[in-house]
């Protein structure tokens, strides 16, 4: 019985060691920018979640320096904003990425270090439920501001949206276009035909025509010779 307790016993301590050795090693975890170095695209970022000790005591875990943020790219990348309290996920190298981060390429490895809270790099974008992004609209691909106030969609429907606080471009799936800011609306229709503020101007082959009207070739009415002004154009 006592060998049997004994065993039972050890067994705890062997798993108790094992699961303590395992806190130690690191593989992604959530987390947050706190400072963001614009020049060199290195992070201070803080680990979202509490450590908790052998004795069940929590602490929250020192920040990380200078952590790779990722920008996804080569020749041409998107670039974006990164500031304090930007969520993400913390990955972790299973090799020591100090040489790599100076250098580049297939660099040294100065100290040997195995899936170190060190050797931390960030992706923005995983979010919590309190950062969720407002007005999240499942359609297609858009990049836009915080507050939804400034984007650009293009939608599942083939159509194309830019928007800001001044105005409004949409390019239809139709190939139609409409542009609307504090001057009026701009449209170009499919046919040629282009309304402004309500007010058609059909191409015809010599300048334009307007209600009907060519501004090439259109008449007047009430001509007097002399110094007096015209009449009204006619068709």
């Amino acid at each position: 019985m006592q060998a049997k307790e004994g065993r039972a016993k050890q067994a705890r301590l062997i798993s108790d060691a094992f699961r303590e050795a395992m806190k130690g090693v690191c593989t992604s975890i959530p987390g947050h920018v706190l400072t963001f170095d614009p020049d060199t695209q290195l992070a201070q970022v803080q680990v979202g979640i509490l450590r908790v000790d052998i004795n069940g005591a929590e602490f929250t875990v020192p920040p990380i320096i200078n952590v790779p943020v990722c920008f996804p790219g080569d020749d041409f990348v998107l670039e974006f904003e990164v500031g304090a309290g930007c969520e993400g996920s913390i990955m972790f190298s299973q090799r020591c990425i100090d040489g790599w981060v100076q250098s580049g390429g297939v660099a040294t490895n100065p100290i040997g270090r195995f899936h170190n809270m060190q050797d931390a790099m960030f992706m923005p974008g995983f979010r919590s439920i309190p950062g969720a992004i407002s007005g999240f609209e499942n359609d297609g691909v858009r990049l836009r501001n915080k507050d939804g106030s400034q984007f650009v969609w293009l939608k599942g429907d083939d159509s194309i949206t830019a928007e800001n606080s001044s105005g409004v471009f949409e390019m239809m799936g139709d190939g139609s276009m409409r542009m609307q800011n504090g001057a009026g609306i701009f449209q170009l229709m499919t046919d040629g035909r282009f309304v402004i503020n309500g007010l058609t101007i059909t191409p015809d082959g010599d300048v334009v025509t307007a209600t009907g009207i060519s501004l090439n070739k259109h008449r007047t009415s009430g001509v007097t010779a002399g110094m007096q002004t015209s009449g009204v154009p006619v068709i």
